[in-house]
């Protein structure tokens, strides 16, 4: 066996396999996550034990947000931040006529997940972002099984066009800038003459 790592081939197998695992996955980075060995349904299991909310997205910040509240992981936080949206346009939606504040302890435990999965989707292979060994008994909804405004691929494009039109906006502006002092020269040497 350790013959066969010090081929070329498996040492180019070996660096791809590398380089692929090290790569930025649509633009977000290298996936990380915070559960260490446990798996995300001991995760789960945990904080079911606790008392606490045992949603994909309780899971989802369990196993990818710090104790300060930051992402280790650009994707789990853009959908930390949708999920957030879409909690509060649920929420509105909702009849409040008792005149309490709703908050997500409104909503059910399907609910959030319905939410969650509608959000995240499926990728190619069929895999659910911060699922993890969750995968396995989870009936996706018909809807996002297909994918969603958030799937794989989709994240990581939302996030270019967000940089790429902050970036085009920088542009303009230097243009901007540029035609007037173009202007400015033109005029001065329209007028010296």
């Amino acid at each position: 066996m350790s013959e066969y790592w010090r081929t070329s081939k498996a040492k180019d197998k070996s660096e791809k396999a590398r380089a692929s695992r090290l790569s930025r996955r649509d633009g977000l980075g290298v996936h990380r996550h915070r559960a260490g060995s446990r798996s995300y349904a001991k995760v789960q299991d945990v904080l079911e034990a606790n008392n606490e909310d045992s949603s994909f997205i309780a899971v989802l910040k369990k196993t990818h947000q710090k104790s300060d509240g930051t992402y280790v992981d650009e994707r789990a936080r853009l959908i930390a931040e949708k999920f957030d949206e879409c909690v509060q346009e649920r929420l509105s939606e909702m009849d409040n006529s008792n005149g309490e504040d709703l908050t997500i302890a409104n909503l059910t435990l399907e609910e959030k997940n319905e939410i969650y999965s509608k959000i995240v989707g499926t990728s190619k292979q069929g895999r659910v972002f911060g699922f993890g060994s969750l995968q396995r008994g989870v009936v996706m909804p018909l809807e996002s099984a297909t994918g969603s405004p958030l799937g794989n691929a989709e994240v990581g494009t939302t996030h270019r066009v967000e940089e790429l039109e902050a970036e085009l906006q920088k542009t303009r502006d230097e243009y901007e800038v540029l035609k007037k002092r173009i202007e400015a020269v033109e005029a001065f040497c329209f007028n010296t003459n």
